[in-house]
């Protein structure tokens, strides 16, 4: 696994404090202490009403006697496993130790977070012995759907220990009137949020420095409708003027007109000195004394900061020794407006500034996005090809799949590196067709400019690339010809030959060469114990265990995979697909001990990991393995069922060495007749019609697609069909269920 920094701000985790001046909401907060009985908490109203302001008192309340993991999302967050990770980080913060198993399986397969990640958080939460609330704000910037959907499967598991509370812009798409109807959500919309009339009088008491008249406060709520943002810029653009009531009166029009109109009086009534350092400062998300020194070309930032939250201009501070802030959403969004509006001649010289001063200090995410602001795409390419990797290898794929994103789509497709990174996330996804069209195109990049640019390490990468691909497609002469020509290139680093090694030995295996997939094998796990690659070392022992046994070493071949089982749980990428080659090799070895109900367990276990990733052929041998274990154990129609997936599986393969044969004797032995009683035979009203349907259909000579067109339903709908009539009438593969069919008259 790789190690590293963390890529996640420690600042996202601060609970805001409550500052001075600031109305209480009494009210508010008993309302939301009250509600945390219940599943869901949610604050949704438009910027500016106190959503933020409102969590914060409630963290603080004498009333509330749970502890608070706080989570303060941006749009970097669109990416599952940043986002869970943050929230672990949070809770962790709390709970030493909650969540580290959840973060493990998440960083080792990010596919495995529905099943395997939430799951294992939500055990460690139904464990805590305190009350914990999860807060969630500024939800309305993460639009990925699978976030959603895994923040919807917390709240249906949810113990009644935690409680989630999320402040947001906008509706999430949650099932919020499930949860409404059952009474499981407290909500807080603007309407409950606009200030009162005795509450704006106390903020503006408090702002300006003296009482205004009653009727003016009255008019300035109507003129705001109790939007606490609108009446808080008022209140800093009344400082210091003799006549409130005709300034009260001199604006009036809906949100967006008022904070046009009081931004710039705000900003009006600066200084110059703090106007510009608003101004240069306002493309940063997050704000600190040197990073402001680099943009502003002065030194003394820090102290400016200190000074402008002391006036209360919207500055937040994100930690507890007040090195870091950041501007409230809607002011920094203001100040955004204003700086493109006075001097947009600013905004790419001040972008380059941030670029630069995060690039030194390390923070890759940070500086990317500030070089794609500013138009630095070469600069942005250069570090996202060089970081990509780390990040990939952590699990944050969507963070990786932004940037490559955010790039323009020619210079993506003219930079094999970034082709590269493109194909990896594709074999990720499982999209096969689509990585072999970006390796397709980072090799005519190569080819293409094959005497200038790219170094040895770049066409290795290629061509470990291509024969991973061509692996798990399932093409093993292509793999093994990839892989050949990696061992060709003077390629400087270890990773290539690894793989390349790895590659030869696991296609020498499928191929049937077992002593030359040992001698192979051997290497390549010699080259990963050295580069501390954990990872490889499991899958290539894996591999060393299967071909062993496969020579009849079986002493070796069980030490063999209890060791790469060992290595995947250790180095905490146990829900890795790779680990699922130690898990098919000890089944299998389980079996040959005629320990079948152990063999069956361990390589269900295999098969579920193989569904997250692996090749197609290794995907296939854990269906044979499992349907060979169900059959001896006399689940016949299991064993078909298994082995219909094998076998479509197989026949996309352009080149599965031995596996074929083997998938063809596993189902030989299924169509055998079974000794000793048989099966009792079904009836026809144990099928559905729709069974029937796709059964008088299996008779002719349509494929399952063409049969799924057919009747005009998915392709998935009739694998399941299939399978029933499998079950049912005790077949184990589509010959039999005619076969049978017909005898019992049913077609």
């Amino acid at each position: 696994m790789t190690s590293g920094p963390s890529v996640i701000p420690a600042t996202k985790f601060h609970i805001p404090s409550v500052r001075a001046g600031i109305v209480p909401r009494e009210g508010l907060v008993d309302l939301l202490v009250r509600g945390r009985q219940q599943k869901l908490t949610l604050l949704d109203a438009p910027a500016g009403f106190g959503k933020t302001t409102l969590l914060a008192e409630w963290c603080a309340s004498p009333l509330e006697e749970g502890a608070f993991a706080w989570v303060t999302l941006e749009s970097a967050d669109n990416d599952p496993v940043r986002f869970w990770t943050c929230a672990i980080d949070a809770l962790e913060s709390l709970e030493p130790g909650t969540g580290a198993r959840a973060r493990e399986a998440l960083q080792a397969s990010p596919a495995a977070l529905l099943d395997v990640a939430l799951p294992l958080l939500l055990n460690d939460l139904a464990l805590l012995e305190r009350r914990v609330i999860l807060v969630f704000d500024d939800y309305h910037l993460v639009r990925d759907e699978r976030v959603h959907d895994s923040v919807d499967y917390l709240l249906q598991q949810l113990p009644d220990s935690v409680h989630l509370a999320i402040a947001t812009r906008s509706d999430p798409p949650l099932p919020l009137g499930r949860l409404r109807a059952s009474g499981e959500m407290t909500e807080l919309r603007a309407a409950e949020l606009r200030m009162s009339n005795a509450e704006a009088a106390v903020l503006l008491r408090a702002a300006v420095g003296v009482d205004l008249d009653s009727a003016d406060v009255a008019r300035l709520v109507s003129r705001t409708e109790g939007w606490a943002a609108g009446l808080y810029l008022a209140a800093l653009s009344l400082r210091g003027r003799a006549d409130a009531t005709q300034f009260i009166g001199s604006f009036t029009g809906d949100d967006r007109h008022i904070v046009d109109y009081l931004s710039s009086e705000v900003l009006a009534g600066q200084s110059p000195g703090t106007r510009d350092f608003l101004l240069r400062t306002a493309v940063l998300q997050r704000l600190c004394g040197p990073l402001c020194d680099a943009l502003t070309e002065r030194d003394d930032s820090a102290r400016v900061l200190e000074r402008i939250e002391r006036d209360n201009l919207f500055l937040l501070p994100l930690d507890t020794t007040r090195e870091w802030y950041r501007y409230h959403l809607l002011f920094g969004e203001l100040l955004r407006y204003e700086l493109q509006r006075s001097h947009p001649e600013w905004v790419t010289d001040l972008h380059r500034r941030a670029h630069d001063w995060y690039r030194a200090q390390g923070a890759i995410p940070d500086a990317i996005e500030h070089a794609a602001a500013a138009g630095d795409v070469d600069d942005a390419v250069e570090l996202i090809a060089t970081h990509w990797n780390d990040y990939f290898n952590r699990g944050h794929l969507g963070t990786v799949d932004g940037w490559l994103s955010a790039l323009p789509p020619e210079t993506l497709s003219a930079d094999p590196r970034l082709c590269l990174a493109r194909s990896w996330l594709a074999l990720d996804r499982g999209e096969i067709a689509e990585a072999d069209r970006w390796i397709d195109a980072a090799e005519a990049c190569i080819e293409a400019d094959r005497d200038n640019a790219w170094d040895a390490d770049v066409r290795a990468d290629a061509a470990v690339l291509r024969s991973t691909h061509s692996f798990k497609a399932g093409d093993l002469g292509r793999a093994q010809e990839a892989a050949r020509r990696v061992l060709l290139e003077p390629a400087s680093a270890p990773f290539p030959k690894f793989v390349a090694q790895c590659m030869l030995g696991v296609t020498a295996f499928w191929n049937g060469d077992h002593s030359e997939a040992v001698a192979t094998l051997e290497r390549a796990r010699s080259v990963a114990e050295s580069e501390g690659n954990e990872l490889g070392q499991s899958y290539a022992t894996g591999y060393l265990a299967l071909a062993r046994s496969a020579l009849g070493d079986m002493e070796d071949a069980s030490a063999l995979s209890t060791a790469a089982i060992s290595l995947s749980e250790a180095g905490g990428f146990s829900e890795h697909f790779v680990a699922m080659i130690g898990h098919l090799a000890a089944g299998r070895l389980q079996e040959g001990r005629g320990e079948l109900e152990s063999a069956e367990d361990t390589l269900s276990r295999a098969l579920a990991l193989a569904r997250r990733g692996a090749g197609a052929l290794e995907l296939a041998a854990a269906l044979i393995a499992l349907a060979q274990v169900r059959q001896s154990r006399g689940d016949r129609a299991g064993a078909g069922a298994l082995l219909v997936d094998a076998r479509e599986i197989i026949d996309t393969c352009s080149d599965a060495g031995d596996l074929d044969r083997s998938l063809v004797a596993a189902e030989q032995a299924v169509r055998a007749r079974p000794r000793g009683p048989s099966r009792p035979t079904t009836e026809r009203d144990e099928l559905t019609d729709r069974e029937i349907a796709v059964l008088r259909l299996l008779a002719g000579e349509l494929s399952r697609r063409e049969i799924a067109d057919a009747l005009f339903v998915s392709l998935d709908t009739v694998k399941t069909h299939i399978r029933g009539i499998y079950r049912k009438l005790g077949a184990g593969t589509r010959e039999d269920a005619v076969a049978g069919a017909r005898r019992r008259g049913l077609i």
